[in-house]
């Protein structure tokens, strides 16, 4: 009990320094080494078994406030980075989290207890429950020490990809001549993209046994708080079942955790989540049907945290199903639609409220127009007024209205806020004579190519953070933002010439460079586009799979040609009409469903088209200027032909492509060429 106490102590007296200096901060030598001794002993004692479940939740906690305060104790903490080496042709990598955990230093140190602990709560949770996954009476963990101790683990040992990414982010030297000095080959070994790194099995297997050991424990939790029931069955209206019992900060956090984690990849996880989105809305659902006696009941905070994590777990395709869209809807209804203040129904949110709210929709793809008005129109009215937008802030409202795309169409707010936002980072960079940080800088250059709306402000910011990113000090560059810069100049150059016009030809031919070898990859193609590629090949048009540029079927016509079967099997690219075949599955598009109206509507057999990305928009922006003719097949349509039924498919292709004047299946089964219709129904609507 008294090491426990020290280190929780040590912990809040630490986190009130930090929040009062509101800086980054690092622990003295004395402390550091006074902190590893504690946590060497509490090795021992959790290893002895002689800490009751409260106590290993608390000194989780206290371990990871540690962490929080000073990232560089513990690896896992920092962003996760792969290393590039640019070899021409071929990139290679090595993780240097693996060096880290490998030798005697902090590192170790916390990981073991953590993984020790860990491995302590889930044989106490697997004891607390009979084989029904009921909790059993007596001595159990109380919900607000399971969110505490899960937001421990999520708190130290983050996800490694941001949502909805395959990798970490990588990044590289910016300049092409690389330091070779002795030191340098000792700290980082780079090897070749399929070869084995030094002693890969001994340390993949030290990785995988650490990662499952804390997917053990939320695994075990999600069935403690859901008791072993299944993401599609309604939760119970039983009021000694651990998630009705955990208050609104907890239900919170225990959505937080799972996300920043990025622990649903079970059924057990994925339950907990869409429990978790229901037992909210019923909340808020309870809360208005009482009146606006409780209305100072529910924080935002708690609500949009909820929403966010289900958001990024949509981005990783994870489904919680209806339960997302239905928390929107009653978020929207108890703080919009019935707000004391129609006109400015989010003023008394938080700007990191609004921030997270418009993250949780772009990332879910969640087409709520309600909700997505009153946020912008809100963070409008506070950018006019100078008050608490951060740089951060404003460039990730940006990347939210880009990739959500979000224009004119859908309001006057659309218009307004990116030269609204753009007028606000340049007055903040000018204040402080600080620089956009680098990914603020990528987010905001491709978000506003993406948006095409150049005004003069919109102008003279682009060209600050191609400056800025051009002459970037710290000599390294993240590769994704490279690839964002890209995509913006090549756009820009062509639209908007004047934002780029001071863009060195050194770093474009480097940003170039780079696109193309990204563009290079080996890349696998989907189940779907496989099919097309087998049809077209039963029809007789030539083309070729994952072309330059993503493409994932290319065909190539004479000049003159009408029709698609007579497509070049040369593939002469650089003399003939260049047609590009794109599948859009539904990352490509909003949810199909956005409101509960909608999905009324949608099961009355009311057809409702989603809407395209802005990703997807800008890629289909690159294609055209580099010269290429596209040709949409969105999943809603082709999902609809049963994969079985070839000659339906087949029929598809040839109004969507114009393959054949005419296809004879048999004697009498001939189909002939019509255009697509404009309302793009079938037979199969």
């Amino acid at each position: 009990a008294n090491v426990v106490c020290a280190l929780t102590t040590s912990a809040k007296t630490l986190s009130r320094g930090k929040h009062a200096n509101n800086k980054l901060s690092t622990t003295s030598d004395d402390l550091q080494t006074a902190l590893m001794q504690t946590i060497d002993i509490l090795n021992i004692l959790v290893s002895d078994k002689r800490l009751t479940a409260r106590q290993l939740c608390n000194a989780a906690w206290a371990i990871a406030k540690h962490v929080e305060y000073d990232e560089s104790l513990f690896s896992r903490k920092n962003d996760k980075f792969i290393f590039v080496k640019d070899s021409s042709n071929r990139y290679s990598t090595y993780d240097l989290s693996q060096q880290q955990m490998s030798g005697d230093g902090t590192d170790k140190h916390i990981d073991d207890v953590l993984n020790l602990i860990a491995l302590r709560m889930v044989e106490h949770l697997e004891q607390t429950r009979d084989r029904r996954y009921r909790i059993k009476t007596g001595k159990k963990a109380q919900p607000g020490e399971l969110s505490m101790l899960l937001w421990a683990y999520a708190a130290a040992k983050p996800r490694d990809c941001p949502p909805g990414w395959e990798q970490p982010r990588r990044i590289e030297q910016l300049s092409e001549t690389q330091t070779n000095s002795d030191n340098d080959i000792d700290v980082v070994t780079f090897v070749e993209d399929g070869q084995k790194f030094p002693h890969e099995s001994k340390t993949m297997a030290n990785d995988s046994q650490r990662k499952s050991i804390t997917g053990r424990l939320f695994d075990a939790a999600a069935i403690a708080f859901c008791q072993g029931e299944g993401a599609a069955v309604i939760i119970s209206e039983k009021e000694n079942t651990l998630l009705k019992n955990c208050t609104w900060n907890e239900l919170s956090n225990i959505a937080w955790s799972f996300a920043t984690r990025g622990a649903y990849a079970s059924k057990e996880s994925e339950a907990v989540m869409t429990f978790i989105a229901k037992e909210a809305t019923r909340r808020i659902r309870l809360t208005q049907s009482d009146g606006l006696s409780n209305k100072r009941e529910i924080l935002p905070r708690d609500c949009v945290q909820i929403a966010w994590a289900l958001g990024m777990m949509e981005s990783d395709n994870v489904s919680v199903g209806d339960a997302f869209v239905h928390l929107v809807d009653a978020i929207n209804d108890y703080w919009i639609k019935r707000s004391d203040r129609p006109s400015q129904p989010l003023k008394g949110w938080k700007c990191a409220d609004l921030v997270q709210m418009a993250t949780a929709l772009a990332h879910g793809r969640l087409d709520n127009q309600s909700v997505l008005s009153a946020v912008y129109k809100e963070a409008l009215t506070r950018l006019r007024s100078r008050n608490g937008l951060s740089i951060s802030e404003i460039s990730i409202l940006l990347w939210s209205q880009a990739r959500m795309y979000l224009t004119k169409k859908f309001g006057a707010e659309y218009v307004e806020f990116p030269s609204a936002a753009s007028q606000a980072l340049l007055q903040r960079m000018g204040k402080s004579s600080t620089r956009m940080p680098p990914q603020e800088g990528a987010n905001v250059a491709w978000s506003l190519t993406v948006l095409e709306q150049y005004d003069d402000d919109v102008i003279n910011l682009i060209q600050k953070i191609f400056s800025t990113a051009s002459s970037c000090e710290e000599g390294v560059i993240q590769l994704e933002h490279a690839h964002q810069l890209w995509q913006s100049y090549f756009l820009l150059s062509a639209d908007c010439p004047e934002a780029v016009k001071y863009v060195t030809q050194e770093f474009t031919k480097y940003l170039e460079h780079k696109w193309n070898l990204e563009k290079g990859r080996c890349k696998k193609s989907s189940k779907k586009h496989q099919v097309i590629s087998k049809t077209l090949d039963l029809m007789k048009v030539a083309h070729r799979n994952e072309y330059d540029e993503d493409v994932d079927v290319a065909i190539v016509l004479e000049e003159n040609s009408s029709w698609t079967h007579t497509a070049q099997s040369d593939f002469d690219i650089k003399n003939g009409r260049k047609v590009a075949v794109e599948f859009d599955g539904p990352h490509h598009f909003t949810v199909m469903a956005s409101t509960g109206e909608q999905l009324s509507s949608i099961e009355r057999g009311i057809k409702i088209n989603p809407r395209v990305l802005g990703h997807t928009v800008l890629k289909y922006r690159l294609l055209k200027l580099k010269g290429w003719t596209v040709v949409r097949i969105p999943y809603y349509e082709f999902d609809k032909i049963p994969q079985f039924a070839s000659m339906e498919i087949q029929r598809y292709l040839q109004r969507a492509l114009k393959t054949h004047d005419k296809i004879e299946f048999s004697g009498v089964d001939v189909s002939e060429y019509k255009a697509m219709p404009s309302s793009r129904t079938s037979r199969f609507d």
